[in-house]
């Protein structure tokens, strides 16, 4: 089952994530914020952050 979710961001965060899609041989933009959301997520998880 896929969602789809419409989000706008800052300019400056775009070439943030752009920047880290590059470095990190994501193909596309939403491969690269959905990495780094699981990312955050899991470190939150492991400090304990509720």
């Amino acid at each position: 089952m896929k969602q789809f979710i419409n989000m706008r961001y800052p300019v400056t965060l775009v070439k943030r994530i752009d920047d880290f899609k590059k470095k990190n041989d994501f193909t596309t933009r939403t491969q690269a914020i959905i990495y780094l959301i699981q990312f955050s997520l899991k470190s939150l998880e492991k400090s304990g952050v509720k």
